[in-house]
């Protein structure tokens, strides 16, 4: 998914009014989940962003990571898009969805496990998962039968 392709679709499904707010929304959410993942996974993640999509670079060479839950992430992107915090809430999750959409690079599903569990679904918008297929062994009677009988038995010490 191109850069122009992913505005559209974060700007129709979140309701913004123009590229120049869809680019301040994806810039905030993007800016406060920067705060708290280690440089790496982050420079990871916005690798397959259009660079207009950037958030500024943290101020400090060295900046501590700091772990917040939901409500204080959601809290954070309200006060620096000036909106609601239902409002940030439904655009945050509107970005995730539509960067784990785009399926090129790391998305933030693959980096969830990095931020605190309660924010985890958040992160993991739009992702579908499938249930872990079921391992089932069968073992036919005949060795079953000789596995009791070879089978050492236990002694305590």
């Amino acid at each position: 998914m191109d850069g122009q392709d992913l505005m559209a679709r974060i700007q129709e499904r979140g309701r913004l009014h123009g590229t120049n707010q869809t680019r301040r929304a994806v810039q905030g959410v993007l800016g406060v989940l920067q705060d708290m993942l280690p440089a790496p996974a982050f420079r990871r993640l916005t690798a397959h962003v259009p660079a207009e999509l950037h958030p500024a670079p943290p101020s400090a060479a060295v900046r501590p990571i700091e772990m917040l839950g939901c409500r204080a992430f959601v809290a954070r992107v309200a006060a620096r898009l000036f909106l609601d915090e239902p409002d940030a809430a439904f655009l945050a999750r509107v970005v995730f969805e539509n960067l784990n959409a785009a399926a090129s690079g790391t998305t933030p599903a693959a980096i969830a496990h990095l931020v605190a569990a309660d924010l985890r679904p958040l992160l993991r918008a739009g992702v579908t998962h499938r249930p872990a297929p079921q391992l089932r062994i069968t073992v036919p009677a005949p060795a079953a039968a000789t596995l009791k009988r070879t089978a050492p038995a236990l002694s305590r010490p």
